[in-house]
């Protein structure tokens, strides 16, 4: 269920800086711009992987350097692998490990237990104690955590009808129409036309 967050939450008076429905509208702006950087510009930004790494296999081109009219800008490099020793045959490593005493068994509960264990749960009405509520049998270890409480995160859901994100839509087209210029006037960064500050990367 969604709610307005002017409506949810009155603004405090007292507090200098931008009020909650402002927040929500620059949330909201900033996440439809990191959504289409996802799934727009980020494929782009490695690119020159799948190449580059094909010139190493070929041509052993360990690297490439990005220049704009004449003056670099930065350097891909083809990360590799360093060289080490790993254990290749479990068996034989294990024996060589307990030959020198150096062998530990651990014997952990399986999670799929764990897990058929908690889905089973209830509490007895009358005692209140945890049981399996397939076999009513007292399970130990285990105490109840009542939901409902805030976890400091909250979920954005952007409207949609049909499957269409129109409340996205509809925040763009105010955006590049000049209806925000007054609310994103203190994060300018989200206005149409910025660029990212290189003193920021």
């Amino acid at each position: 269920m969604s709610h307005d967050v002017a409506d949810a939450v009155p603004a405090d008076e007292s507090n200098s800086g931008p009020d909650l429905h402002t927040l929500g509208i620059v949330g909201a702006v900033a996440r439809a711009m990191t959504e289409h950087q996802t799934a727009i510009i980020a494929p782009k930004v490695d690119a020159v992987k799948d190449p580059l790494v094909d010139a190493f296999l070929t041509s052993k081109q360990g690297d490439l350097t990005v220049e704009v009219g004449g003056e670099e800008v930065g350097r891909y490099t083809v990360s590799k692998t360093r060289a080490k020793f790993v254990v290749d045959d479990e068996a034989a490593f294990d024996a060589y490990a307990e030959e020198k005493g150096e062998y530990d068994v651990v014997f952990v509960r399986k999670p799929s237990f764990e897990a058929a264990v908690l889905a089973r749960a209830t509490r007895d009405p009358e005692t209140g104690a945890i049981v399996d509520k397939q076999t009513g049998e007292l399970i130990p270890g285990l105490k109840f955590l009542p939901g409902g409480k805030p976890t400091g995160g909250v979920r954005w859901t952007w409207k949609t009808f049909k499957g269409e994100p129109i409340g996205k839509n509809a925040l763009m087209d105010a955006l590049f129409r000049g209806d925000l210029h007054d609310v994103l006037k203190e994060t300018p960064e989200l206005l149409p036309g910025s660029r990212p500050d290189a003193s920021t990367e």
